[in-house]
């Protein structure tokens, strides 16, 4: 880990996606001389779980995966944060205030810290950014009780082309569109059918995540290619009829963000 340069609040391109969203002006100028950020490399720790959580993570840039340990030190990937996405937010407020995961960064990675007595007396001092952070809060435990409904009641079939369409969501890049961003909504545009996604979990990754095992998860693969809905190209899974994807596997393809983006928790 290394101290990086520090990304300005005023301007940033991930602002909108920020607990601190809502600040403008000197709010925001006096929020930003209390971060720390700090740059991590593929594979490095940026927290372990169990360890006190002192405050509150925003990805700047790059990717990190939230790993929690269970019986028999077996780790399993809980989900995946990108730029703009909080970590530790839920940690913050638990009773002994520890964090529930381990954070790893997935490739070179710019993670903004904000203590928590920083935090703390922002979020008493501006209401909108308490909202915001109990909506993060709300998102993040729909977002539990999606997962284990899904694990529940959902056949591996369905949890991988739900994670596939989870990828496309927040970072698919659409084809065959000059307008396409990555990062961006795929469904967003009207005919963007096929979405490409930078690769960056191994098999054996995919199936801690959708809760599967590695044979499974390679032959659901497998099928997926035969069927004509995803191909492997250069690092990159390409999904090549996203609306077609969801129909055969009872998923609904997520709906376009409203304009300006949407908060999102990690």
């Amino acid at each position: 880990m290394s101290k990086t340069t520090m990304p300005q609040c005023q301007g940033c391109r991930i602002s909108d996606r920020t607990v601190w969203a809502s600040l403008k002006g000197d709010a925001l100028d006096a929020l930003a001389g209390e971060r720390v950020a700090s740059r991590y490399q593929k594979g490095d720790v940026i927290f372990h779980e169990g360890t006190p959580c002192t405050g509150l993570f925003n990805v700047c840039a790059g990717k990190v995966k939230l790993v929690r340990t269970g019986r028999g030190g077996r780790q399993t990937i809980v989900r995946m944060a990108g730029s703009g996405r909080t970590l530790g937010e839920r940690d913050l407020f638990q009773a002994d205030g520890r964090h529930s995961v381990t954070a790893e960064a997935m490739e070179d990675t710019v993670v903004c810290f904000l203590g928590k007595s920083a935090l703390m007396e922002h979020l008493r001092a501006y209401p909108d950014m308490m909202l915001d952070m109990m909506r993060r809060l709300a998102d993040a435990l729909s977002q539990a009780e999606r997962r284990v409904e899904s694990l529940a009641t959902q056949d591996a079939r369905h949890r991988l082309a739900e994670f596939l369409l989870d990828m496309a969501r927040d970072e698919g890049q659409a084809q065959g569109g000059s307008d396409a961003q990555p990062g961006a909504q795929p469904d967003a545009q009207p005919d963007a059918k096929v979405v490409r996604i930078r690769l960056r979990l191994t098999r054996e990754e995919i199936a801690e995540v959708i809760g599967a095992t590695l044979e499974t998860t390679i032959r659901l693969m497998s099928a997926f290619k035969k069927d004509g809905l995803v191909k492997d190209d250069e690092g990159h899974i390409v999904l090549l009829d996203l609306p077609r994807l969801g129909r055969i596997h009872g998923v609904r393809v997520p709906a376009p963000a409203p304009a300006g983006g949407r908060a999102r928790s990690g």
